[in-house]
């Protein structure tokens, strides 16, 4: 009669792998968590017609940007108390997995859960998610936070292809949700000048609007601007503080019809 080999597995590996697993359980849940709360506040609409015809087509590209694509989510309306408990919920969620970078927690989708919710799972399994700062503005719109290095290589506006992936699924956000709009603005610390600073600013944002574009984001729901070394929110005394300034924000805004 055969016998079974025991394989013996080092404890210090079964110990890894136990919490390999239960690191990938944890991500899955968060990550299921952010789409029920994207969706506890959308509904999606039908598609109507055949997205490939002329007709269709046609009314896609002269409908106003509130319209968004034939076919696209929609987020709420929810009342304010069902926003504020979507809020919540997206706030504890982004808590724990952006960690110290999801800015203003509390106040996080107090209007807009939704919204929130949607663009916390689009930034749920980047590997830059804990650099990325989330807050909601108090004109509605949601706000990210990015830091420069992760986006560009030093003195230039080429997105970097390590965080292309990440800028592509903010864009499948705003181009799927009827009606998002996003203005982009870039900023720079004090080193080089203002006109340097000013230009380099300005070719960045619009960057990342050209890579939006290019996920199949309307332009007519975009707007890029730069305000060079205005605006910083650090010293720029110190290498640390000028590293906060150089930054791209990126502004979420729902629709207002």
């Amino acid at each position: 009669m055969k016998t079974l080999t025991q394989i013996q597995i080092p404890w210090g590996a079964r110990h890894g792998r136990r919490h390999a697993g239960r690191r990938a359980a944890r991500s899955a849940v968060a990550a299921a968590a952010l789409a029920g709360l994207a969706l506890a506040g959308c509904q999606s609409l039908p598609m109507t017609g055949d997205a490939k015809t002329d007709s269709v087509t046609t009314a896609a590209n002269n409908a106003s940007p509130a319209a968004g694509q034939p076919g696209c989510k929609r987020l709420g309306p929810n009342t304010n108390t069902e926003n504020a408990a979507i809020g919540a919920a997206a706030g504890a969620v982004l808590g724990g997995l952006l960690g110290s970078k999801t800015t203003n927690t509390p106040s996080v989708g107090a209007r807009n859960g939704a919204l929130a919710g949607a663009l916390g799972g689009a930034i749920a399994g980047s590997q830059y998610n804990k650099l990325i700062g989330l807050s909601e503005q108090p004109d509605g719109s949601v706000k990210l936070n990015i830091p420069g290095a992760v986006m560009f290589r030093s003195g230039s506006a080429e997105i970097s292809p390590e965080f292309g992936t990440t800028l592509a699924s903010v864009g499948g956000t705003v181009r799927d949700y009827c009606g998002l709009t996003a203005t982009v603005v870039g900023f720079t610390d004090n080193v080089g000048g203002p006109e340097l600073n000013q230009r380099l600013s300005s070719e960045r944002a619009h960057s990342v609007v050209a890579y939006l574009v290019r996920q199949g984001v309307r332009s007519d729901r975009l707007h890029a601007e730069g305000r060079g070394m205005n605006e910083p929110i650090a010293s720029n005394a110190s290498e640390p503080g000028r590293a906060q300034n150089r930054r791209v924000e990126v502004y979420v805004r729902p629709s207002t019809q």
